[in-house]
C-alpha cells in the first residue's frame, strides 16, 4: 500500500529554484519604469515581496543587475509594481515580456496590456501604470540601502508613495 510520504520525491534545488526547482506558482507583477526615450518599460517579476510593512513601507525587488528594470531604476529612482490577474493570456505575454536583451521598444511592441496616466504628482516624468492592474503601488527606490549582493543579483527597497486599485477590489477590500 502507498502512503502519502511514499508519493513524494527529492528535487535538486537549483538556481532561480522558484522557477526551476518549484511547482507552486510565484505571483507575477510588471514593473514599471521609465527607458531613457521617456517609453515605460514593464517587466515581469515574481521575486518582489513587502519589506517593511509599518512606517516607512517598502517592497523589495530582487532583479538582474544589468536588466532594463534595474538601469531604469538605478537612472531615475521610480517604478510602478503593477498586481495583474491571473489570466492566461496576461500571463503569457508575461513570458514575452520577460526576454533579456531587448530594448524597452522591442519589448514593448510585444505588450498586450493598456498604459494610463500615474496617479503621482511630479514635475518629472512618471512609470506610466497598467491598466489591466487590480492594484498599482507607485515607488520611489531608497539607494541608502545596500543593493547590490553577488553582481548579477540586485536587491532594491521600493519605498510605496502611492496605492491605487480597482474600485471593485477596494469595495471588497474594505
Amino acid at each position: 500500500m502507498t502512503t502519502p510520504a511514499d508519493t513524494f520525491e527529492d528535487v535538486p534545488l537549483l538556481d532561480n529554484f522558484y522557477q526551476t526547482s518549484s511547482f507552486f506558482p510565484m505571483p507575477v507583477v510588471l514593473v514599471g519604469t521609465l527607458a531613457e526615450d521617456g517609453q515605460t518599460n514593464l517587466g515581469p517579476y515574481s521575486l518582489c515581496f513587502p519589506h517593511i510593512i509599518s512606517g516607512k513601507h517598502a517592497m523589495m525587488l530582487i532583479a538582474r543587475g544589468n536588466s532594463n528594470t534595474a538601469n531604469n531604476i538605478r537612472r531615475t529612482g521610480l517604478a510602478t509594481l503593477n498586481f495583474i490577474p491571473d489570466d492566461r493570456d496576461y500571463m503569457e505575454n508575461c513570458v514575452l515580456l520577460g526576454f533579456p536583451g531587448e530594448t524597452t521598444a522591442e519589448k514593448m511592441e510585444h505588450s498586450i496590456f493598456t498604459l494610463g496616466p500615474s496617479h503621482r504628482t511630479s514635475d518629472q516624468p512618471l512609470p506610466q501604470i497598467v491598466m489591466e492592474a487590480v492594484q498599482v503601488f507607485e515607488c520611489t527606490w531608497d539607494s541608502s540601502h545596500p543593493h547590490e549582493v553577488n553582481g548579477l543579483e540586485h536587491h532594491y527597497l521600493l519605498r510605496i508613495d502611492k496605492i491605487i486599485m480597482q474600485a471593485e477590489w477596494k469595495e471588497a477590500l474594505q
